[in-house]
């Protein structure tokens, strides 16, 4: 035994080209570590289509101050899409509305109105349809995001499914500002 150590300790003090190593340097000073007992969850974000279409009346599918709006201004048509969500884990409900105007004007007009707390804005299309099956998502105090391309206005909401939701819910507001970027047919 005595020998194995010896041989081991020969083979570790030098190297492959038969000169001596470096000794070894002296204690390294390191932070305590620490760990953590709640890691921070990885942040997902999944959507799954539930409901899409179009439709050239606007007003019609429209609720509030933009049903006004869009009942006094021409629009060239409405397209919605309905998704459930997963948020971290969580389920959720996301509505989409664009709005096609003639023109840059009439887009940029509405949105304002539809941006404004209470303006209203476009009913989910799962909801009107019963694509949501038994219980349909209720979009009160839902996170929301809007953009203006060109002559269209998009409109997105966002809830927990089921359980309450606030507009500034970090998690809310996420998949509302992600689903500017899904399809809405």
């Amino acid at each position: 035994m005595l020998v194995v150590l010896v041989v081991a300790a020969i083979a570790v003090a030098t190297t492959g080209d038969g000169t001596a190593a470096a000794p070894p340097p002296g204690p390294v000073s390191r932070p305590p570590s620490t760990v953590s007992s709640s890691a921070a969850p990885v942040k997902s974000l999944q959507f799954a289509l539930r409901a899409a279409g179009g439709d050239q009346r606007c007003a019609s599918h429209a609720f509030g101050d933009a049903q006004a709006s869009l009942q006094q201004t021409s629009c060239s048509g409405v397209r919605r899409a309905s998704y459930a969500a997963t948020v971290d884990g969580h389920a959720a409900a996301v509505t989409i509305g664009i709005v096609e105007f003639p023109d840059a004007g009439h887009a940029a007009a509405f949105k304002a109105i539809a941006d404004t707390p209470g303006g209203g804005g476009i009913l989910d299309l799962a909801a009107e349809t019963g694509k949501w099956g038994a219980t349909a998502p209720r979009f009160e105090n839902a996170a929301y995001a809007s953009k203006l391309d060109g002559t269209s206005v998009r409109l997105v909401l966002a809830v927990w499914a089921p359980g309450p939701s606030t507009p500034d819910d970090p998690g809310l507001v996420r998949a509302a500002k992600a689903a500017l970027d899904l399809p809405a047919q």
